[in-house]
């Protein structure tokens, strides 16, 4: 359990409740331990995460001082994500309560790749139920009081920095009687969203439809990718240059978020140039400007 402060009352220690140990994997896949690390994943790959408490109800209820017969209590199962120690999104897979007739809690929930970002924050979370102000001076006395907590963080690729979210669609069947049904990619992103999670606000179409075109960047052709990347890295960076806030607040921006994925790739394409002198550029030689970006994207590129 873990206890980073001292509550006004009385909580569950361990022996009470017992952690049979978190597990992750692929859904309809056998689990695994979760480690520290979760190695070879990427965004098209959703993961099930799974856990199983025990329950001793007469030593949580001697350690609440409250009457077992009327204790139940509230399990929650929790996930967030995002670069770092506190999550920048959380999602409640599971909530379930229970009373003294059941001893054992297996839970367990489904996380969708896409909204990943960083690290995988899993908790598990055990707060009062019922009953309400009884009990004795010291025990919990109202419903949601937390009693017993349990954290596990995994950090995913090998690092904590994603992977450019990409993936191959069929544009006929997504994109069909747009202008753009027959084009090579496309790129969708959330304006304005610098200090959002890169992963969540940006993802790049590949058109599937285009059989050659999907083959060249499957296989991993260099100058296709570098073209590819050099387009996407003009959208973004022309877009947070140009927006009415001044372009310095990337330099505010977390680890992993979108400003900071920018920012990133203005430091390889203008290394040693203050942003406001980049815009400059963007401004009077929009040639030049973008040649540098196609230049950089070859390093991008090979690093995606």
């Amino acid at each position: 359990m873990s206890r980073r402060i001292a509550y006004p009352f009385l909580v569950l220690p361990d022996d009470a409740v017992r952690s049979s140990g978190w597990l992750v994997g692929d859904p309809g896949e056998p689990l695994q331990p979760a480690g520290n690390v979760l190695e070879h994943w990427d965004y098209a790959r959703d993961l099930e995460i799974a856990n199983t408490l025990s329950l001793d109800w007469p030593a949580m209820a001697g350690a609440l001082q409250l009457p077992e017969d009327e204790l139940r209590i509230r399990i929650s199962l929790v996930v967030g994500t995002g670069v770092g120690r506190l999550p920048r999104r959380q999602s409640r897979l599971q909530e379930l309560v229970v009373d003294r007739t059941v001893g054992t809690v297996p839970v367990s929930g489904r996380v969708a790749g896409r909204g990943l970002s960083g690290r995988l924050h899993m908790s598990l979370l055990v707060a009062l139920e019922s009953p309400e102000n009884v009990g004795t001076a010291l025990s919990p006395r109202s419903r949601g009081s937390r009693l017993w907590q349990n954290h596990h963080d995994v950090l995913i690729e090998d690092g904590g920095d994603s992977r450019f979210p990409i993936e191959a669609a069929s544009f006929s069947g997504i994109f069909g009687g747009s202008s753009y049904e027959h084009a090579l990619w496309y790129l969708h992103w959330r304006q304005g969203a610098l200090q959002g999670d890169f992963s969540a606000a940006v993802r790049l179409y590949v058109n599937s439809d285009r059989s050659e075109w999907l083959a060249r960047v499957t296989g991993g052709d260099g100058l296709s990718l570098q073209m590819m990347m050099a387009d996407v890295m003009s959208q973004l960076v022309e877009s947070a240059l140009r927006a009415p806030e001044n372009p310095e607040v990337l330099t505010d921006c977390e680890t992993g978020s979108l400003g900071h994925q920018i920012l990133q790739w203005l430091e390889t394409a203008f290394p040693g140039q203050e942003i406001a002198s980049v815009r400059t550029l963007m401004e009077r030689d929009p040639g030049a400007f973008r040649a540098a970006l196609l230049a950089a994207a070859e390093v991008a590129s090979a690093e995606s």
